[in-house]
């Protein structure tokens, strides 16, 4: 890289911490570190909860399956994104922001007590926090390799690189510097993604002749346009689509806490249902040039398919654009390691925490500061030692594809559900029981060295069909409920 891409970059970072500094000024106490008050602006609020479905490992992970499957990553990935979206704007994300104005929750699983009991809520929280780390860690691997990729850097010190920057800025402005480097970070993905998408249409137009509608009818494509491929097929499909489902909808912790800190639920509505228009659209730019890679650089190993986005920034863009790219790339992993960092530390601080001290809520209900900011610096410090150690889970497809995307939908189910006025039937021990099945299913799965897609599809289907059959089981009597209960 040239010092004009350095100087991209360190413009990049400088703007990331000046923002988190300027952040401190505008957080007074934890409902503003963990909620931003409760006054998120809906085009922030969808504009972040987007940012936060991206990461490195969109341009690692999905680059392969983008090189060696072609458009049908576009099908179960964006479209089950925008579905799920539009689905949660109608029926979920209003449900958000009408349970932080009612109980005054900070953070998505504090209303678990209220709607089953302390044991739901305890088996869901220290099981999505465990995820938390693995998936975090997935994301952190990848910019690294990234960084290695474009830079040379070592893994290590990219690791550490990543993880620091996250970390000062989200333990500096919490929430509100989380969403609003959002906005930042998207407005570098745009350039850093039309960027790209402009350079390889110039490179297919000049030296092969197609371009991105006519280059599917080459003999590299072939058999590159259809809507499933044979690892990725229907099973897969519905698994990850379950599980996208769940984590747009708010089993992604950050996910619900950007409706929850919308004002109201009709602004809630429109964040999840801007979120959903934008995945329609910004993947197709994104995904186009991984598409076209098998005719620019063909017959790539697994391992290689991983960087191919990196070798198409590194052979088609000049000085300079370089840098944007990887700035951009640091974007879309960096908003979202810091959107779950603060959601998880929101937990931690809200659900776990005052279960050991009743010190850490004062008599308005807040966290100290002190307190909400020490745990957001240890997660984040937790999640680069599991990055240096991902091996153990089997690098970024194992921790985000298998490991999150397998157990998201079970630890899930009883949180998104509990929600809905149908499924008001449905208490503790059917909660407690589509968890723990659905998690045993994962681990049945891994035992008998089950392909991807069971590994997805068995885990959050047998949660569904557990919790679901509470609907037709008795309820319990009115005086047995909690009080707030009968509200959902």
């Amino acid at each position: 890289m040239s010092q004009l891409d350095w100087l991209m970059i360190a413009l990049f970072f400088l703007t990331l911490i000046g923002i988190g500094v300027y952040s401190i000024f505008k957080v007074r106490k934890s409902g503003d570190f963990f909620v931003g008050g409760g006054k998120l602006p809906w085009w922030i609020g969808g504009i972040s909860h987007h940012v936060g479905g991206y990461s490195a490992v969109i341009f690692t992970a999905w680059a392969m399956y983008n090189y060696r499957d072609g458009f049908s990553t576009y099908v179960w990935w964006a479209l089950g994104f925008a579905i799920s979206c539009f689905v949660c704007g109608w029926l979920i994300a209003p449900k958000w922001s009408e349970v932080r104005e009612k109980f005054g929750v900070q953070s998505p699983t504090e209303y678990l007590t209220i709607r089953y009991g302390l044991s739901t809520q305890q088996i869901i929280v220290w099981s999505g926090v465990f995820l938390k780390l693995l998936d975090l860690a997935g994301k952190t691997v990848a910019m690294a390799l990234i960084l290695q990729g474009f830079t040379g850097l070592s893994f290590v010190y990219g690791v550490l690189l990543t993880g620091t920057v996250t970390l000062i800025y989200n333990t500096l402005g919490g929430f509100f510097a989380s969403t609003r480097n959002d906005v930042f970070q998207f407005l570098v993905q745009l350039l850093g993604g039309i960027f790209m998408f402009v350079f390889v249409l110039r490179e297919l137009v000049t030296n092969y002749g197609v371009n991105y509608f006519t280059m599917w009818h080459t003999e590299a494509l072939q058999g590159h346009f259809t809507a499933l491929s044979e690892e990725c097929n229907l099973f897969f499909a519905i698994g990850f689509g379950l599980a996208i489902f769940f984590g747009t909808t708010g089993g992604n912790w950050s996910a619900g806490l950007r409706f929850m800190a919308a004002p109201s639920g009709a602004h809630a509505r429109r964040t999840a249902w801007l979120s959903g228009c934008l995945y329609i659209i910004w993947p197709l730019v994104i995904f186009a040039p991984m598409w076209a890679a098998p005719i620019i650089i063909p017959g790539l190993d697994t391992a290689a398919q991983k960087t191919v986005y990196t070798q198409l920034a590194l052979a088609f863009l000049p000085h300079g654009f370089v840098g944007i790219v990887l700035a951009s790339m640091f974007a879309a992993s960096i908003s979202t390691i810091a959107g779950d960092c603060n959601a998880v530390a929101g937990v931690i601080s809200r659900d776990i925490a005052p279960h050991f001290s009743k010190k850490l809520l004062d008599a308005e209900g807040q966290t100290p500061m002190w307190f909400a900011r020490t745990v957001s610096f240890l997660f984040a410090a937790a999640v680069i030692l599991i990055s240096l150690n991902n091996s153990v889970f089997g690098g970024i497809v194992g921790l985000v594809v298998k490991w999150f995307s397998g157990l998201l939908g079970p630890i899930s189910v009883p949180l998104i559900f509990g929600l809905l006025p149908a499924f008001k039937r449905c208490g503790v021990v059917i909660a407690n029981l589509s968890v723990i099945l659905g998690i045993a299913a994962f681990f049945i799965c891994e035992y008998l060295a089950a392909p991807l897609s069971a590994s997805l599809f068995w885990p959050v289907v047998t949660s569904v069909v557990v919790y679901c059959a509470g609907v037709f089981g008795k309820e319990k009597p009115e005086e047995e409920k909690p009080e707030e209960a009968t509200e959902f």
